[in-house]
């Protein structure tokens, strides 16, 4: 009977070391997130059918620790980030597919394609820039004529044609006035 209430106490801690790990969904995890989500539940199920309470809780406390101490670390020294974290993989330039970046990766024109239409993009000449990020995401910029108008965007159109429009018919008012007075 006892097992059952250490099943639960380790269940418990590893569900707030987890919100200490921090709130990332799966796809938005780095691999080393990854591998510490799979460690910790690896030691869970091992404690559950063998070790005891307290040394589990200090495993998964060290794991969590030294998730955090990397990701300290990766914030102060780049070299720390390049080294255990990676950086995102540039897979399009100017509208070009970086073939050899898509090798790297392995990854197909055809995968690449099926990313941009999961996007809304038809065509890979609409892309300024591409890039497969460390989480696995796909981060792009569109070229300008590709980019969608926003209501911010049409307000500035809108009030610059008005402001135009206002000075032309004071311009025509002015002409229209001179005329008037050399008659």
């Amino acid at each position: 009977m006892n097992f059952i209430w250490e099943s639960m106490v380790i269940l418990l801690t590893g569900v707030c070391l987890i919100r200490i790990a921090g709130k990332k969904t799966v796809a938005q995890m780095s691999g080393l997130e990854v591998i510490t989500i799979l460690a910790i539940a690896s030691t869970t199920g091992h404690a559950i059918s063998e070790q005891g309470l307290i040394k589990t809780i200090i495993a998964l406390c060290s794991l969590v620790a030294l998730l955090l101490l990397i990701q300290f670390l990766a914030i102060k020294f780049n070299f720390v980030k390049r080294l255990l974290i990676g950086k995102p993989t540039p897979v399009i330039q100017d509208g070009k597919i970086i073939m050899n970046n898509l090798k790297k990766l392995r990854i197909t024109v055809d995968q690449l394609e099926s990313r941009l239409r999961e996007h809304g993009i038809s065509s890979v000449t609409d892309v300024k820039t591409a890039s497969i990020e460390i989480t696995g995401q796909f981060g792009y910029e569109l070229m300008n004529h590709a980019k969608t108008v926003t209501l911010g965007d049409l307000e500035k159109m809108i009030e610059q044609l008005q402001s135009n429009l206002l000075q032309q018919l004071r311009a025509i008012e002015q002409r229209v006035s001179k005329e008037n007075i050399q008659e």
